[in-house]
């Protein structure tokens, strides 16, 4: 069976054998959410080595899902969706302060917010972007927002003197300036890894805005403290093995470290802008 038919079975197969006429044993299935980087089915992908190497320690069918975007992906995670949540640091810090979310891990090292711009069309200086547009992938990213007040500083506001454009993808943002379409573009040096190379070979980095905490790992509020401790235990286990390396590698991080308090209160300066933004 290819990897991909094994992928659409895990996504489909109860839904065939229901259309089939035949009676599926229900089994429970965890349930891990990640941010909405990527595809769906790219998501499902890149993450692939981590679910399967999490089915097998939980011995359960384990399952990738997201959400259209940012602000859904936070509204199914505080409803409960997720049995583990893949999130950035500020919706996690919120979900942990506002409805009890557990922490359990973070990736290593940090997200870099960089501004960069295409080598076909590039900007002498920050000041370059006024009048023009600036890519994205989500106004929610904390990169994002860590580089929108970073422009403030600048004497630039969004909206009053350039043009902010989401994208779904760090590779539709990259695309965007490299067409001329925008005149720069944030990503991180993660998301530089999800552009192809043929576009990645054609950006330039402006400029590095900052440093802000990577993703974390969220249990629910109402997860065991049994399954919390497993979950760590394995998530900090998990770089250490052959398949665990390799698909951090993959995804730009080194390593994961436990999600303490006082990593998680790093997140703090960006709630009341991220609680703003959230509000319909």
């Amino acid at each position: 069976m290819t990897r991909a038919f094994g992928l659409c079975m895990r996504l489909f197969g109860p839904l065939v054998g229901l259309l089939l006429g035949f009676s599926v044993q229900a089994a429970p299935v965890f349930t891990i959410g990640v941010l909405p980087v990527h595809s769906a089915w790219v998501l499902a992908e890149r993450y692939e080595p981590l679910r399967a190497s999490l089915e097998k320690h939980l011995q359960q069918p384990v399952r990738i899902e997201s959400a259209a975007d940012f602000a859904r992906f936070q509204t199914r995670t505080l409803n409960g969706d997720f049995d583990l949540t893949i999130t950035p640091s500020h919706f996690a810090r919120l979900a942990q302060k506002d409805a009890g979310f557990q922490p359990l891990a973070q990736f290593t090292p940090d997200h870099d917010a960089l501004l960069v711009y295409s080598s076909d069309h590039p900007l002498a200086e920050v000041g370059d972007l006024r009048g023009k547009q600036l890519a994205v992938i989500d106004r929610l990213a904390v990169t994002v927002m860590a580089t929108l007040s970073y422009l403030e500083t600048q004497g630039l506001e969004a909206g009053r003197d350039y043009r902010v454009a989401e994208h779904r993808t760090h590779a539709s943002a990259a695309y965007s300036l490299v067409t001329g379409l925008s005149a720069a573009a944030v990503t991180t040096s993660q998301g530089m890894l999800q552009i192809p190379e043929y576009l990645r070979s054609k950006l330039v980095a402006q400029k590095h805005i900052a440093d802000v905490p990577a993703f974390v790992f969220l249990a629910r509020p109402d997860a065991s403290r049994a399954r919390v401790e497993s979950l760590q235990k394995w998530l900090l286990e998990f770089p250490s093995s052959a398949e665990g390396s390799d698909f951090l590698s993959h995804i730009g991080y080194t390593g994961v470290v436990a999600a303490t308090e006082a990593r998680m209160k790093r997140a703090d300066g960006y709630l009341k802008a991220t609680r703003k933004a959230l509000v319909p």
